[in-house]
Formats: C-alpha cells, sequence, structure tokens
C-alpha cells in the first residue's frame, strides 16, 4: 500500500507541475498578443485546457500569475534557485578568464532577455494604470537588484572589479535589463548577435576588472 500511495503522490505532483506549466505558458501568450487587461482568467484557462478556477487554485490571483511567469520565464524551468546559483552562473564564476567570464555572462543575459522582454513590455503597460500589479513588481524589481549584487561577485572572478560592489551592481542592473535591449534591438535594428557582443565589452570596460593577457 505505501508504495501505491507514494506512485500516487508522484502522478499528482507530475499533474499538477503539468498543469502549472500550461497555465503559464497560456498566459504567456495571451498576455504578450492581447495584453494584460485584455487578458481574462477565464481565457487562459480555455487556452491552457483546464477549469477557471484551477487557476485561482494555482495562482490566486492574476497579478500572482504574471508575477510568477516572470520568474519562470527568467529561470526557463520551475526550479526556484536564483540564477546566479545554478550550475551554468558557477561555471562563469570558476572562468579564470576575464573576457570569456564577461562573454558567457552576456550570452547568458541575452538567453534571459530574450524569453523575459515580451513580458515585461506587457508588465510596463499595465502598471501604468493598475496601482496593485505596480507594486508587485516593484517587488521584483528588488529581487533583481538583489541579484545584481550576486552577479557582481560571479564576474569579479579572480581579478575583481573595476569599482565597487554597490556600483558594479547598479551598472548591471542597467545593462541587464530588458528596457536597454529592447532599445538597442528594436529601435535601432540592432540583430540579438550584436546586442551580445555589445554586452560583452561593456561588461569588460565598466565592471569587470582586466586580468593579465593570455600568453
Amino acid at each position: 500500500m505505501s508504495v501505491k500511495r507514494s506512485y500516487s503522490s508522484t502522478r499528482r505532483q507530475a499533474q499538477a507541475r503539468e498543469t502549472r506549466r500550461a497555465i503559464l505558458a497560456a498566459a504567456g501568450t495571451l498576455f504578450v498578443e492581447h495584453g494584460y487587461t485584455a487578458t481574462t482568467i477565464t481565457s487562459i484557462a480555455e487556452h491552457a485546457g483546464v477549469a477557471a478556477p484551477t487557476v485561482y487554485a494555482v495562482f490566486g490571483t492574476k497579478r500572482e500569475l504574471l508575477r510568477q511567469l516572470i520568474e519562470s520565464s527568467i529561470a526557463a524551468d520551475e526550479n526556484p534557485l536564483p540564477i546566479t546559483q545554478r550550475p551554468e552562473s558557477q561555471a562563469i564564476a570558476a572562468e579564470p578568464d576575464a573576457r570569456r567570464r564577461a562573454e558567457l555572462d552576456a550570452a547568458l543575459s541575452r538567453s534571459i532577455i530574450e524569453r523575459v522582454a515580451p513580458i515585461v513590455r506587457v508588465v510596463a503597460e499595465a502598471s501604468a494604470s493598475d496601482p496593485e500589479l505596480a507594486a508587485v513588481m516593484e517587488d521584483v524589481k528588488a529581487a533583481r537588484r538583489r541579484e545584481m549584487t550576486a552577479s557582481a561577485g560571479i564576474l569579479a572572478g579572480p581579478d575583481g572589479l573595476r569599482v565597487d560592489a554597490e556600483e558594479a551592481a547598479a551598472t548591471l542592473y542597467v545593462l541587464y535589463s530588458p528596457q536597454v535591449a529592447d532599445m538597442l534591438i528594436l529601435d535601432h535594428g540592432w540583430s540579438a548577435e550584436r546586442y551580445e557582443s555589445w554586452l560583452t565589452r561593456m561588461l569588460l570596460q565598466t565592471v569587470i576588472q582586466p586580468g593579465a593577457p593570455n600568453p
């Protein structure tokens, strides 16, 4: 009986994860296509193939659904571990060459931006007329600022930083912002590859202390 209960529990957990993924995917599609305000919980539920009460049971409110959508878009999975504590970030921290650290970090940032930028545009539009959503997003931005402090430590490597930790974190907060990526890619027509190369140069010129040249 214990084995059967364990199997049933595992199956329910898997089903719950799949339901959550389906709802997040539906919300992401509809928010981007129709905007936050015009997208209803009912439409999200229909798109996800679940009942509206299920969406409320999993996320509580549309605002919380949007918040979790942003978090899942940043991480690209359901693992709650912050990006800076994940293996890809630890590999950057362990890289001894300053330029290579910048290249790896720029590539990681680009991949995150490509996932989260469309959602951030939706948030920017909706927050202007929704004070409660704006408050939720202030919490998201505060968490992002804390992550930038950890990111600065990762980029420092064995060579250190050009500036103090606070300025490095603030600089990264700007460089890594979806808004900057949008200005360069959408407004100026840059390719994602050119944006990534630019970001690598900016990291080397403003944040990372150059190491000794490779022999």
